[in-house]
């Protein structure tokens, strides 16, 4: 970390209300539910101080619905692109090498991911290849608006999640049509490209991608990047300022990956899913918060009691809807698998 930069400073976190973030959330993660239209997005979120990379706010921000960072490693560019809150607060990393930018995630809604393609265009590089980290909608469906706007950059993902976006991603974007209307995809952008486990150089950045399943997401992408120290950790790791997804009872094993990501030495900064980056003291959190979920889980009768304790245990977490969220599709009745006769 270089003590000359700036560290981030303090997001403010817009509260939405209960029933307005079971609106969004629904729409984001799961197909199938019919939800009244949403309101106008909340503006210009602020970055946040999490302790963790050097960055900057950036300048040229007037009009523009979220928010930049930029942290300068050596000759090496993030730049991060917060969401406003009715966007999860998804990010979207830009990263900008010698000759050429690196893109991960693709953003919720259609004008966020126009901004951040807006934005790619002023750092006067071409885009080489865009990366899915999994298949939560809330990363891929503005994935739509960056192939248009970059229609030589192939999209690139983990093997088996183009498969995941073709059996449920249609269903998926037509549940959102009466909540977000204009402003959600319209067609599932499939990656073409499989992005393979290991060391590969990109514009002479070193990446590291690593494969884990059963954690937050049933299987997700991550990437090291050795030179500059960064941990790309997407939804495996949340901020300590904001509860966590608990969608799927993946509690002990989520645990073991996040013991796995821990045992990863001299990465310092860590580039997250949801809110600015974090550093490594955010993987302890998140165990904490997993393993408590898990004692929870296990202790209450239904999405009601889950709820209530979750949120007593981390009162002081942002993001509380999160949580009633989460329980929801916890306790959801499972489906039973007929029999082949």
């Amino acid at each position: 970390m270089q003590s000359s930069h700036s560290h981030l400073q303090r997001l403010s976190q817009a509260a939405l209300s209960r029933s307005r973030f079971l609106q969004l959330a629904a729409g984001a993660l799961v197909p199938f539910i019919g939800l009244p239209s949403s309101s106008a997005a909340v503006k210009n979120p602020e970055p946040a101080q999490n302790g963790a990379a050097p960055g900057t706010k950036d300048a040229a921000a007037s009009g523009r619905m979220g928010a930049i960072l930029v942290s300068q490693f050596g000759p090496v560019k993030i730049h991060s692109y917060l969401s406003p809150p009715d966007g999860f607060h998804v990010n979207t990393q830009m990263i900008e090498g010698p000759t050429a930018v690196v893109i991960f995630d693709g953003q919720l809604l259609l004008p966020y991911a126009d901004e951040v393609a807006s934005y790619v265009q002023t750092l006067g590089k071409p885009v080489d290849r865009i990366i899915l980290s999994h298949a939560h909608t809330d990363h891929w469906s503005g994935l739509q608006i960056l192939t248009e706007r970059f229609p030589d950059a192939r999209v690139f993902a983990l093997d088996g999640i183009s498969d995941q976006l073709r059996a449920r991603g249609q269903a998926r974007l037509d549940s959102f049509r009466p909540i977000y209307g204009d402003r959600i995809a319209t067609k599932v952008t499939v990656p073409t490209q499989t992005i393979a486990e290991g060391v590969q150089r990109i514009d002479g950045i070193t990446y590291d991608f690593k494969r884990f399943v059963d954690a937050e997401s049933d299987l997700q992408l991550a990437a090291l990047l050795p030179e500059q120290k960064v941990l790309m950790v997407f939804d495996l790791v949340f901020s300590p300022n904001e509860h966590a997804f608990t969608v799927v009872d993946h509690f002990d094993h989520w645990i073991t990956v996040l013991e796995q990501l821990k045992a990863i030495q001299g990465y310092d900064t860590l580039v997250i899913g949801h809110d600015t980056p974090v550093n490594r003291s955010a993987v302890d959190s998140t165990i904490t918060y997993v393993k408590r979920a898990n004692e929870i889980h296990a202790a209450s009768a239904d999405a009601k009691a889950y709820s209530a304790s979750l949120k007593a245990a981390f009162p002081d977490r942002q993001q509380a809807d999160w949580v009633d969220f989460s329980a929801k599709l916890l306790y959801a009745p499972r489906p039973v698998k007929k029999a082949h006769l």
